[in-house]
C-alpha cells in the first residue's frame, strides 16, 4: 500500500513539474506582450522627441556656422569693396598721369607741375593754392597760364616761397582774351557767378556785332594782353543770343561759355613759367 501511495506522489509530483515547466513560458510571453504593447506608443513617441532634439540641435549648430560664415562674407565684401574703390582711385590717378604726360610732351612751353592743396569753400569759383612757389622755380611769378590737358584754369595771382595762389576763369576778375575756332569770333572773357547745373559758366563779352559765332564752338586764347599765349583751349560755347536779344542790342553782341577744364574737381594741374613768345 505504501508503495503504491509513493507511486502515486511522485506521479503527482512530476505532472505538477511539468505543468509548471509548461505554463511558465506562455504567462512570461503573455506579460511582455501586453508590456510591450503598453509601453510602445510612449517608447515611439519619446524616439520622436529624441529625434526632433536631435534634429534641433544639429539646426542650431548649423545656424551657427551659417551665422559665422554670414559674418566673414560681409567682412570680405567689405574688404573687396574697399580695394576695389582703391584700384579705381589709383586708376583714375594713372589715367590722369598719362594725360599730363602726353600734355607736356605736347609742348614748347616751361611747365611746372603743381598739385591743389587748398580750396575755401566761400571762394570756390574764384582760386585756389597749389603747392609751388618761388623756391621750387625761380621763373614763377604772378599772372602766368596755369592749365590742365583739357583746357586753361586761370592765371597766377600772389606767389610764395612754397604756395602759389591761383585765379580761376570762373572769377569776374580774370580776364582773357579769346577768340572761337570757327567764326574767329574775339571778345573778352569773364567769369560769371551763375551756375548752369553745377557748373561755372563764363561771360564772352565785347564781341562786335557783325561778327558770327554758334553753340559748340571751341574758344580758344588769342595771345592778346601777354599773358595767355595763343591757340590755349579756353571752353566751349553754350549760347550764342541772336542779335534781336535784349542784351545784344548795343554796340557788343555777348555769349556763354562753359570752361574745357572742370573747374569743380581740380587736382594737377600746370603753370606755363616760359617758353613760346605770345603774340602782341
Amino acid at each position: 500500500m505504501s508503495r503504491t501511495w509513493v507511486y502515486a506522489g511522485a506521479a503527482v509530483a512530476l505532472v505538477a513539474a511539468i505543468g509548471v515547466i509548461f505554463f511558465a513560458p506562455v504567462t512570461t510571453r503573455g506579460t511582455e506582450r501586453v508590456t510591450i504593447e503598453t509601453i510602445s506608443p510612449f517608447a515611439r513617441a519619446w524616439s520622436g522627441v529624441q529625434a526632433r532634439w536631435s534634429d534641433f540641435r544639429q539646426s542650431l549648430r548649423q545656424f551657427d556656422v551659417l551665422d559665422e560664415e554670414n559674418r566673414n562674407l560681409r567682412a570680405e565684401n567689405v574688404r573687396l569693396q574697399t580695394e576695389i574703390r582703391q584700384v579705381d582711385y589709383l586708376r583714375s590717378e594713372n589715367d590722369r598721369f598719362r594725360e599730363m604726360l602726353a600734355f607736356r610732351e605736347q609742348q614748347s612751353f616751361r611747365l611746372l607741375a603743381c598739385r591743389v592743396i587748398e580750396r575755401d569753400a566761400s571762394n570756390w569759383w574764384n582760386s585756389v593754392l597749389v603747392d609751388r612757389g618761388w623756391n621750387d622755380d625761380p621763373n614763377l611769378a604772378q599772372d602766368q597760364p596755369v592749365v590742365t590737358p583739357r583746357g586753361v584754369v586761370g592765371k597766377t595771382g600772389t606767389v610764395g616761397r612754397s604756395t602759389t595762389r591761383v585765379m580761376l576763369i570762373s572769377d569776374e576778375n580774370c580776364k582773357v582774351s579769346v577768340l572761337t575756332e570757327g567764326a574767329g569770333a574775339r571778345g573778352i572773357l569773364l567769369g560769371d557767378t551763375p551756375l548752369n547745373g553745377g557748373v561755372p559758366v563764363c561771360r564772352m563779352t565785347f564781341v562786335t556785332r557783325e561778327a558770327r559765332f554758334e553753340v559748340g564752338e571751341r574758344v580758344l586764347t588769342t595771345g592778346l594782353g601777354g599773358t595767355f599765349p595763343p591757340n590755349l583751349l579756353v571752353g566751349t560755347v553754350s549760347e550764342a543770343p541772336p542779335l534781336t536779344a535784349e542784351k545784344n542790342s548795343g554796340l557788343y553782341r555777348e555769349g556763354k561759355v562753359t570752361p574745357a577744364a572742370d573747374l569743380n574737381d581740380l587736382r594737377e594741374m600746370f603753370i606755363l613759367t616760359g617758353g613760346a613768345p605770345a603774340k602782341k
